[in-house]
């Protein structure tokens, strides 16, 4: 028994049409060519069951996801679904509201073009594949590709409106999917985060330059390719993310510690010598002032700071974010840049965990530079300051102790944006040594649209 795949937009516009799913409607004004539909962060306290039970019913017409024997899943629906979107050359994303404080969502436009190949929902019948090209007795046989590209005028079609917005994709996705066949199960790939290069990504590419030229180079060239790129996929799970993580600590400016941290869970910042058995966090323990500086009001100021931060600060990995939690009396402060156009202090908190930087806002900015839509690229330093408010308008080499943070999963996305031809004002000169593997846009893009697409939930 099989049954059918519903082509998508005739789908989604019925479902549109239907006023049934809150937040889910056509924009005014736009004679039904855009859309919103809402887009929580499945970590969002508010989230409920209106939320994405579209996309729930997309996984369930579509052959994903049985009710009756699946577990509910609603990460898989919605990535199901915004993959559905993606791949379909008609529909565009134009707004990325998603990280909205009151009401996250995405507008979305439906466009097509007068010389697309269109088939109507009747398509999927014998008449529909005489139409293309196909005869009857060619379904389930191999089709030469002369034969699905016979001109259709898009008038010829029936004048369902859902119906002018189909193209060759859909109807290829019409032909029947058998219910006994189970959706594709996710291969959790989690890898250690010490794996994350340290110094730059040249590391991956050890052996790009020992290959050959020709067809066998062309073929290792593209193993290599595919391998650099699961190895940084495999830093992505669908829940959660591992990254190394680049301390620097200032005293008053001056660097005084420079160390890597390969723990997946992440650091503590503190003065104890000693870690904490039951502490699952490396300490990164920061130095005695004496022992780095020698001005005397420096040493009693740092000294002073340090014997307070003996519990210390945790910056942990959480739920697709990096977050910071303060313990015992030394207060902490935090921005992204060492240069924030703010004069308002940003605390950590010491009784909840402090969101200091989440991968989607940086893989979604990160998109938008190479794409050009935007004009700077995302910072992805994590500042912090111990002791002393900040920031307060004063320059970071003012203060006392400043801790400077690099999560090098995110300075590799970042160098490979640039390797791909993105560049702003601020950083026009930077020179990188990366293979040439991943240097066109679209792999970059394609690379960190996957990325996006494991984290959506």
């Amino acid at each position: 028994m099989a049954s059918q795949k519903p082509l998508l937009i005739p789908w989604l516009i019925e479902k549109i049409d239907s006023q049934m799913y809150p937040g889910v409607d056509w924009s005014e004004g736009k004679n039904k060519t855009e859309f919103r539909l809402p887009w929580k962060h499945g970590s969002r306290q508010d989230l409920c069951a209106d939320d994405f039970k579209i996309f729930e019913d997309w996984a369930i017409v579509s052959g994903c996801y049985d009710p009756k024997s699946h577990k509910p899943d609603p990460a898989r629906w919605k990535r199901n679904f915004r993959s559905a979107l993606n791949q379909k050359d008609s529909i565009h994303l134009i707004t990325d509201n998603s990280a909205h404080a009151t009401d996250p969502h995405k507008v979305f436009k439906i466009t097509r073009k007068d010389t697309e190949l269109v088939p109507s929902e009747q398509c999927v019948g014998t008449s529909g594949m005489l139409a293309f090209g196909f005869s009857g007795n060619q379904i389930g046989d191999t089709v030469q590709p002369h034969q699905m590209f016979i001109p259709i005028q898009i008038d010829q079609l029936h004048k369902d409106n859902a119906a002018i917005y189909c193209d060759l994709e859909d109807f290829q996705n019409a032909l029947p999917i058998l219910d006994t066949v189970e959706p594709v199960q996710e291969i959790d790939c989690h890898y250690l985060s010490s794996q994350v290069p340290t110094e730059g990504v040249a590391v991956y590419y050890e052996d790009a330059n020992a290959v050959g030229d020709g067809a066998e180079a062309g073929q290792i060239q593209a193993v290599q390719e595919d391998t650099f790129q699961q190895q940084i996929l495999r830093h992505f799970t669908y829940n959660s993310f591992e990254t190394d993580f680049e301390v620097n600590i200032y005293y008053r400016g001056t660097k005084v510690k420079s160390t890597m941290v390969t723990n997946p869970f992440g650091f503590c910042l503190t003065s104890r010598q000693q870690p904490l058995p039951s502490s699952y966090a490396e300490d990164v323990t920061l130095p005695q002032a004496q022992e780095k500086v020698t001005n005397q009001l420096l040493i009693q100021s740092v000294n002073c700071i340090l014997a307070t931060l003996d519990q210390g600060t945790q910056v942990l990995v959480r739920d697709m974010a990096i977050c910071a939690k303060r313990s015992g009396k030394c207060r902490s402060f935090w921005a992204i840049t060492d240069t924030p156009t703010t004069v308002l202090p940003s605390q950590i908190d010491k009784h909840d965990y402090s969101v200091l930087y989440t991968l989607q806002q940086f893989v979604t900015e990160l998109i938008e530079f190479v794409e050009k839509r935007r004009k700077d690229s995302p910072q992805y330093s994590i500042w912090i300051c111990l002791g002393e408010a900040w920031p307060d308008g004063n320059p970071w080499r003012k203060k006392c102790i400043m801790v400077e943070i690099i999560p090098m999963v995110m300075r590799l996305l970042h160098e490979l944006s640039y390797k791909a031809g993105a560049s702003s004002l601020s950083n026009s000169d930077l020179n990188l040594e990366i293979s040439d593997s991943l240097s066109d846009q679209s792999a970059v893009l394609s690379l960190l649209r996957n990325i996006e697409e494991r984290m959506c939930w």
